[in-house]
């Protein structure tokens, strides 16, 4: 299955960011992270990639913009898919069905 991707999909996956801001504020200042299996990943929004089945559960963190403005709230949950050809170690896809997933990969350092 060929996943939709690039800046659109990012928007609509926003989901960490602080009460009140709209996707549009919040794509400035919170980067779009994934915690999955003890790993970070980050968006890669140009990356042509196929997903393929799905192998458990991620986590959005919270987006804490602003450290003395109150709780962030709490992590979201997302589907975590497999990315045909690339080790999960390295790449997963996130979302709430293939057809709308992300590819994130895993953060340097």
């Amino acid at each position: 299955m060929k996943a939709v991707r690039g800046p659109a999909v990012l928007l609509l996956a926003l989901t960490g960011c602080a009460a009140g801001e709209s996707a549009g504020d919040a794509a400035g200042a919170c980067a779009y992270l994934v915690r999955y299996e003890g790993r970070t990943y980050m968006d890669r929004g140009g990356d042509d990639f196929e997903v393929a089945e799905r192998i458990g559960t991620a986590v959005l963190p919270p987006c804490d913009d602003t450290p003395n403005d109150g709780d962030p709230g709490a992590a979201t949950p997302i589907r975590a898919y497999r990315v045909v050809g690339w080790d999960p170690g390295k790449a997963i896809a996130v979302g709430t069905s293939p057809g709308d997933a992300v590819f994130v990969r895993v953060t340097a350092g």
